[in-house]
């Protein structure tokens, strides 16, 4: 049987995998075995966002905008291929400017990745003209227009330049941008997209897709022009307005499953887990705003980062990149994108519940460390976090590649026993 592989969810596998040597070494820093390298911290965070999430979004995004298998559309291929050489020629630089504190390697990397957004952005419009669904194609059609403007507020900071903010209300502008805006509106789409035929039911409430838009998007420009102008009102009314959209989104996600025959509840644990840590930060946001001087502001920010990343991203990716990846591997076929991913997602395994345990304990113990009774243990309770984080996170890169490299019904199968055996 002929199979297809998605080259950008073999990059996204190999920019994982890399990460997870990456949290490797973050450990031996930990625990002291190795001296701190310079930047890990942010290199490990990049491996995850441009490195695994980016390239699954580039390679993903054209069939969940049309809902067809993207193998249908030979006179897009060759451009598809320029872009994934754009993206895997620009990112590479780019980290490595990031790494060696190069700002002429990092903005050359950055200008070629915006490159091959622009191509990307031409493939979404063309192919959401042909989309069913409209009400879900403005998610797909808006979000590369926030990566836009993080990779801009990026340059920013690389060149020194910035808004009344300075340089940290341009970093926040731009992680806000990148997940809050960019990723979040793709994963809220493909939340709709595929939840109804993963669940075989319809979506609980139709009426909520339009709240959860507007919700997100007008939210996120106010998280985005708020640091930036250096005006904390509208970074809270931003934030307010972005939690109506979430608690919308959430409402579907968790009605539908209890509509449904319940019959992915890990993968749903997963889903459920990611919002909780998205929206963890929430309560703090305040807090850290208004009083900064009376709470410990720098931890709580790097905790609430630990959250996006490890929290939201990677659970979000354990809960679906293996099966969309099998999916690309089956022989076209004349049913729907969604309904490729639902007949995959019915033969493999689930992620196992140490999976979901394991992430969210160590999410836990990430944000731990910024409270001040611990002491002296931010350490322990960071090296417990980091730790347990990683045993999620290898157990989903070899799904990943599993799923990639031998997507077969005999192998899903066995590997289906081991699992559920877990």
């Amino acid at each position: 049987m002929q199979t297809r592989t998605n080259p950008f969810l073999v990059m996204a596998g190999l920019y994982l995998t890399v990460g997870l040597v990456a949290v490797v070494g973050t450990l031996a820093v930990e625990s002291g075995l190795l001296e701190s390298l310079p930047r890990l911290r942010w290199v490990l965070i990049h491996l995850v966002t441009i490195g695994g999430l980016t390239q699954a979004v580039f390679g993903v995004l054209p069939s969940l905008v049309t809902g067809a298998d993207e193998s249908a559309r030979r006179p897009n291929a060759g451009r598809r291929w320029v872009e994934w050489l754009s993206l895997n020629a620009g990112y590479p630089l780019l980290l490595l400017g990031m790494a060696t504190g190069s700002t002429t390697v990092a903005v050359t990397g950055a200008t070629i990745v915006l490159g091959a957004l622009g191509l990307l952005l031409s493939t979404v419009f063309q192919a959401s003209a042909r989309a069913t669904d409209h009400g879900i194609r403005r998610y797909y059609r808006l979000a590369p227009w926030f990566l836009v403007v993080g990779i801009l507020a990026a340059f920013g900071m690389l060149l020194g330049v910035h808004g009344p903010g300075g340089y940290f209300g341009s970093l926040e502008a731009h992680v806000h941008a990148n997940v809050w805006g960019f990723l979040a509106l793709i994963v809220a789409g493909a939340l709709f997209t595929l939840l109804p035929a993963l669940l075989g039911t319809e979506l609980r409430y139709p009426r909520l897709v339009s709240v959860t838009f507007w919700g997100l998007t007008i939210g996120v420009v106010g998280l985005i022009a708020g640091p930036w102008l250096a005006h904390n009102e509208v970074t809270v009314v931003g934030l307010g307005t972005y939690v109506v959209g979430t608690v919308a989104l959430l409402a579907n996600v968790v009605g539908t499953y209890r509509s449904s025959d319940r019959s992915q509840p890990r993968r749903i644990a997963l889903v459920l887990g990611a919002y909780l840590w998205l929206v963890f930060p929430v309560p703090w946001a305040p807090l850290v705003l208004l009083f900064p001087d009376t709470v410990p502001a720098g931890a709580i920010e790097i905790a609430a980062i630990n959250g996006l990343v490890f929290g939201w991203m990677l659970q979000l990716a354990m809960a679906f990149l293996p099966v969309v990846a099998a999916a690309f591997a089956r022989p076209v076929s004349d049913g729907s994108f969604a309904e490729t991913v639902a007949a995959v997602a019915a033969e493999c395994p689930q992620p196992s519940w140490i999976q979901v345990g394991s992430v969210n304990l160590g999410m836990l113990a990430l944000w731990l460390t910024p409270i001040p009774f611990l002491g002296g243990l931010e350490a322990n309770t960071t090296l417990a976090g980091f730790t347990l984080i990683a045993v999620a996170w290898a157990m989903f890169v070899v799904s990943l590649w599993r799923s990639i490299v031998s997507p077969t019904s005999d192998g899903t199968e066995r590997e289906k026993a081991a699992r559920d055996a877990a």
